[in-house]
């Protein structure tokens, strides 16, 4: 437990130092660093792309269930571009991120919740949603067994220099204990970008588009400092980079 309260600790003080250079546009030297450096920088471009939405997937594995419903806001910050990324790397970015406005209500008769989110800033736009499956909710008689989901998510995306598709598919556990909430969860992103609005003299790269699939870790903590309100930190392995994810947001 001592373990996963640093763990938040870190991610919130991270969370509070990177946010203002992170939230800022990081993509603003895409169209630069592609046409000097070329059409080989958007697959890595795509693998940390791709971490950062699939890292607000889940901050428990506990479902809704009907009528329940969830709103709030997430954010995904990677510590550095991965080695690969020229393309980040070259345009000199250091920490960045993409925050995320979600809402989720639990659907009757299936048991299973629908989550809608979405984002728009300095140009970017992200919309999407999914679905999250209780494989075992916990009750009165087995408060301590961890909750189990499974969910999976589409995402598009869209920007000045280039649009495509993030997919992914997750699978979280959860303890429901009083104030402090640990979870834990692997997931599996697929993201899929394609490059456009080069302009003139580089036309040729408009159209050309990378697929790549990576696995991503997160080990995390919720609290639930008021009745209804819940925030949240967790550490992220985002496809072998350091990530860190925070949330805030109310649970009916």
């Amino acid at each position: 437990m001592n373990k996963l309260l640093k763990i938040t600790v870190f991610a919130a003080l991270a969370a509070g130092i990177l946010s203002g250079p992170a939230m800022a546009d990081p993509f603003s030297g895409f169209k630069t660093q592609i046409q000097l450096q070329g059409r080989d920088l958007l697959k890595p471009f795509a693998e940390d792309f791709g971490g950062l939405i699939g890292g607000a997937d889940f901050s428990t594995g506990r479902t809704l269930g009907f009528p329940g419903f969830d709103v709030g806001l997430a954010a995904t910050i990677q510590s550095k571009p991965n080695p690969d990324n020229g393309l980040l790397k070259g345009a000199k970015v250091n920490a960045f991120g993409i925050p995320l406005v979600q809402a989720s209500v639990g659907l009757p008769l299936i048991g299973t919740d629908l989550t809608l989110r979405g984002t728009s800033l300095s140009g970017l736009s992200i919309v999407g949603g999914g679905l999250r499956y209780p494989l075992f909710k916990s009750g009165t008689l087995t408060k301590f067994i961890p909750d189990l989901s499974v969910s999976a998510f589409y995402d598009v995306i869209t920007y000045d220099y280039f649009k495509g598709t993030h997919m992914s598919v997750d699978a979280a556990a959860s303890f429901d204990i009083p104030i402090i909430k640990p979870f834990i969860g692997v997931g599996l992103d697929r993201t899929t970008l394609e490059i456009k609005g080069m302009g003139a003299g580089f036309t040729s790269l408009n159209g050309v588009d990378a697929t790549i699939s990576k696995p991503r870790y997160t080990l995390g903590v919720k609290f639930s400092p008021l009745p209804l309100v819940y925030v949240y930190g967790a550490y992220n392995s985002l496809h072998g980079v350091d990530g860190y994810n925070f949330g805030l947001g109310a649970r009916f």
